[in-house]
């Protein structure tokens, strides 16, 4: 692994030299930390091409299931999903399966749902996508989300997983796109590490203190992972720098383990709930993710807001290939944006303007001159990386400077995680500054 809070062996590591006896509580540290190493990842579920579906400990709410009552609705809701939906409707058949279901307490849908296994769900599923005579989905995107989110939201974390893989809908998928490598070593893992965490600071490897998240959910905690979306990740970074209680109120963990975030649809609001699993490869997490890359130790709402984005837009493949910072912003805060003037000389002063009325920003790079624009280039001496977003992490109007943050996180290195830029070079190195408020 990188590195992660409570990377307590670093530290023995550093000060053993200064410590009598230092090499024996290495040695110490050494075993200790290979035996717990060992026992976490054999207690990860992780399955490779798949989902994982696994009993976890769940304390239901409601009274306790009533099996006779269960049996009678299993009976009369799968007769109701196969029934023919040419002669009875699609929408129609979908109104009396909720009509059955939406009645039951927690204990006894998740009791139906298990009955119903991955043959009855995919069947349900499928009804939502059967068009009508205008050619209209039987339930349109937003029903969808609606019926997912109630059946995820109040299942066991079994029934959840199940639904995860039976529903597919209700999970984005993903390519890896290993560099055109077909290793096979990829899917989806249940993460042990905390959802959300408030630190003081931390180390990265080359033993730099960096400030850590005074909020639960904290701009520094983002690191962008395998997938292109810098255009997405680096503008929630702006978001939650500008407004620290954005994430609170957008972010929640259910009862159950699942996690439902608040997006925006056209300013509207829309609630996913989520499996809570991850993409998952190369023994780490692909996906963003907190401090660290190992799925035992990082944060994950980071991962669980990219999920979201992807479920919103169809796949993770269809975050990859992104958008504009512009589209990104609205997306989380529901608020049309306003793109800067780059040739204003005063642009660093209305930067200086809007950030202490609390907007968020995020610039977008040049790309650099014949190179391909999938490619990492450096630009700027090599402070910065063409076609990128980055969030405006600081200006200093008095000396005429902006401060530009990375989604990289720290795991890069610390002349790519953050680059100060003059008037002269935001007009030569950007392409555009987005801004949008987020109060």
């Amino acid at each position: 692994m990188a590195y992660h809070r409570n990377n307590w062996r670093q530290v023995v590591n550093k000060a053993a030299p200064f410590i009598p006896g230092g090499d024996m509580l290495v040695d110490a540290v050494n075993v200790v930390q290979g035996i717990s190493d060992s026992v976490g990842l054999g207690r990860l579920q992780y399955v490779q091409g798949g989902h994982p579906v696994v009993e976890l400990p769940w304390q239901p709410p409601g009274p306790p299931p009533d099996p006779q009552r269960v049996e009678a609705v299993v009976r009369q809701t799968w007769d109701v999903l196969f029934a023919d939906e040419r002669q009875y409707g699609a929408r129609s058949l979908l109104d009396q399966v909720g009509n059955l279901l939406t009645p039951l307490p927690p204990t006894e849908l998740d009791m139906v749902v298990r009955r119903f296994g991955t043959q009855g769900l995919e069947r349900w599923e499928s009804l939502t996508h059967v068009e009508d005579e205008h050619g209209e989905p039987a339930y349109d995107w937003r029903r969808q989300q609606e019926l997912f989110g109630w059946l995820l939201r109040t299942v066991s974390p079994y029934g959840a997983m199940l639904i995860g893989t039976g529903m597919s809908c209700s999970q984005p998928d993903y390519d890896a796109a290993c560099s055109g490598c077909q290793c096979g070593d990829h899917g989806w893992v249940l993460p042990e590490g905390p959802f959300a965490q408030v630190d003081g600071a931390y180390v990265t490897e080359n033993w730099q203190w960096v400030p850590g998240s005074t909020e639960a959910m904290s701009w520094q905690d983002m690191e962008q992972g395998s997938f292109g979306d810098c255009w997405l990740l680096t503008s929630m970074q702006a978001v939650l720098q500008a407004n620290p209680q954005h994430a609170p109120r957008h972010f929640r963990q259910e009862a159950n383990g699942t996690v439902t975030v608040t997006l925006y649809d056209e300013g509207s609001p829309v609630a996913l709930t989520l499996v809570p699993d991850l993409p998952y490869g190369h023994g780490k997490l692909w996906g963003a993710k907190g401090h660290s890359e190992d799925a035992r130790y990082a944060e994950t709402w980071p991962g669980f807001f990219e999920k979201a984005a992807a479920r919103f837009h169809g796949t993770y493949h269809d975050i990859v290939h992104g958008g504009p910072p512009s589209d990104a912003l609205t997306l989380i805060t529901g608020r049309v944006g306003q793109k800067l003037d780059l040739n204003s000389p005063w642009i660093i002063q209305e930067i200086a303007d809007r950030k202490s009325r609390g907007q968020a920003l995020v610039a977008t790079t040049v790309a650099a001159p014949n190179a391909d624009p999938g490619d990492p280039a450096e630009i700027a001496g090599g402070r910065l990386v063409q076609n990128h977003a980055y969030f405006v992490k600081d200006v200093d109007p008095a000396g005429g400077r902006i401060c530009l943050g990375n989604p990289w996180g720290d795991i890069a290195t610390r002349k790519l995680w953050e680059c100060w830029l003059t008037l002269q070079e935001v007009g030569h190195h950007l392409v555009q500054i987005d801004a949008v408020d987020t109060w």
